[in-house]
């Protein structure tokens, strides 16, 4: 078993987004953590002749045959520990990508302990707050709410994401062991939520981490930050990478 490997749930879709994926773990990645995706089976020869690096791409149906949609991938995305690759896994989007070098120790430090992403979300919400008409913050605190409350857990909203995040597969097979998975996506489809709030349930030990990569959720966020003249320059500081939403249309890159 590997100690960790890179790991890209996709389809067809994603597939342009997939592509400036790769070639950025292609330069940046300085350890060689080794790059597995999932597509459907049927597309595994498309993702083979496009995708310009990767270690291997496997199949979504050796990993679940609950595989469609947006439900369905957070399923692929949780059960990947039945695989026995690795020990970890970065978890990734199709529509993020690295701008800048980075190595094992930004995930796993010493003996072997995980960092978790961890935080308030709080330029996600500032912006939200500030433009959006929608009740989202409201609506996602019940959710969120609706987690916590089943490991019985008070006090404030955390959030586990955005990709990527680190994952410890023996945390997955507990949580499948333990509450099976099916049950809780039904209660609430949310694969990075039940990830944290399990790893303070299991009491597991972890390094908390703010987000490694910058998120724009909303065209009015990318385009807010280009008339203000952010170029990819002024993350490098605080960030790995960019996350550009793919529900919309964001461009492949932040140029």
């Amino acid at each position: 078993m590997l100690k960790i490997v890179l790991y890209c749930k996709s389809y067809s879709g994603d597939l342009n987004r997939c592509i400036e994926l790769s070639k950025s773990i292609n330069q940046y990645n300085k350890d060689n953590i080794p790059f597995y995706i999932s597509v459907p089976k049927n597309e595994i020869n498309l993702f083979k002749n496009k995708i310009p690096y990767y270690d291997e791409i496997i199949e979504d149906e050796s990993v679940s045959n609950l595989n469609d949609g947006w439900v369905g991938q957070q399923y692929v995305k949780a059960l990947f520990y039945k695989l026995g690759i690795s020990k970890f896994y970065i978890n990734l989007d199709s529509d993020c990508y690295f701008f800048k070098n980075f190595y094992i120790k930004d995930f796993v430090g010493a003996n072997n302990v995980p960092y978790l992403v961890m935080h308030y979300r709080e330029t996600f919400y500032e912006f939200i707050d500030r433009f959006e008409t929608r009740k989202i913050r409201e609506v996602h605190e019940k959710r969120y709410d609706n987690i916590k409350n089943y490991f019985g857990r008070k006090g404030k909203t955390y959030h586990y994401g955005i990709s990527p995040m680190v994952w410890d597969t023996e945390v997955w097979e507990q949580i499948d062991k333990d509450h099976n998975i099916d049950k809780l996506f039904k209660i609430y489809p949310n694969e990075l939520k039940w990830y944290g709030e399990a790893m303070l349930y299991y009491k597991k030990p972890f390094m908390p981490t703010g987000p490694y990569f910058k998120e724009f959720h909303f065209d009015e966020q990318y385009y807010l930050y280009k008339d203000l003249g952010y170029t990819e320059e002024h993350f490098k500081k605080q960030y790995m990478g960019i996350v550009l939403q793919s529900n919309w249309n964001a461009p492949l890159k932040y140029d």
